[in-house]
């Protein structure tokens, strides 16, 4: 958030920010929904509550620039929306001029517009839902993504489904129980996405595909 650190605990949903004083902890960040399930600062510096309030299919976002004010009125910008989709959020990530966010059956792109609406919302992808919270990373040539049974991408227009030939390899030897471990990393040096995974007979992550 600017140079401050957010972040939403997994321990109770409560969003946290800490503002790089050593000698103080990160401290919830007042007035803001609670019980969510993860968060995404936009690139028009708003910060997005996902699955706010533990509705798994609201996003609720702050006065622009100001992450204490979330309640909308005429002279803000605050809001929220409940997304049109059977699935749960799974996971907010920022792309070119957008962001997107991924669910555990779908996708919606994120586009500011201003006005009384503040930020439209448009699904562009069905039956591409993320495997875990972290599976998602973004590059300049979009966002990339492993979903349940195969992999996933998004550079404007619509999801794709990604071409890969160890795709039957990983996923049928992939702990299912363990599959909210999954993360992503994107390597921009050389071009790649790495998805870090627990094998059949793990519980922690000790196999990657990249």
């Amino acid at each position: 958030w600017g140079e401050y650190l957010v972040a939403c605990s997994t321990a109770d949903g409560r969003l946290l920010e800490w503002q790089l004083d050593t000698s103080t902890d990160a401290a919830p960040i007042a007035n803001a929904p609670t019980d969510n399930l993860g968060l995404l600062v936009t690139e028009e510096r708003f910060l997005f509550a996902l699955g706010a309030g533990s509705n798994p299919r609201k996003v609720q976002w702050c006065d622009r620039e100001n992450n204490i004010l979330w309640t909308p009125d005429a002279t803000n910008e605050a809001g929220d929306i409940e997304l049109q989709t059977a699935g749960q959020i799974m996971q907010g990530i920022r792309t070119r001029g957008q962001s997107l966010i991924i669910t555990d059956i779908d996708a919606h792109s994120v586009t500011y517009i201003g006005g009384q609406f503040v930020y439209g919302f448009s699904r562009v992808g069905s039956s591409c839902g993320a495997v875990s919270r972290k599976s998602a990373a973004a590059v300049d040539e979009g966002v990339f993504w492993m979903g349940q049974r195969g992999f996933f991408s998004y550079a404007g227009g619509a999801v794709q489904d990604i071409p890969c030939e160890v795709a039957d390899y990983v996923f049928n030897d992939m702990n299912a129980a363990q599959a909210s471990k999954v993360w992503a990393v994107a390597n921009q040096q050389y071009n790649e996405i790495w998805w870090w995974y627990p094998s059949e007979g793990s519980n922690e992550i000790d196999r990657y595909v990249s």
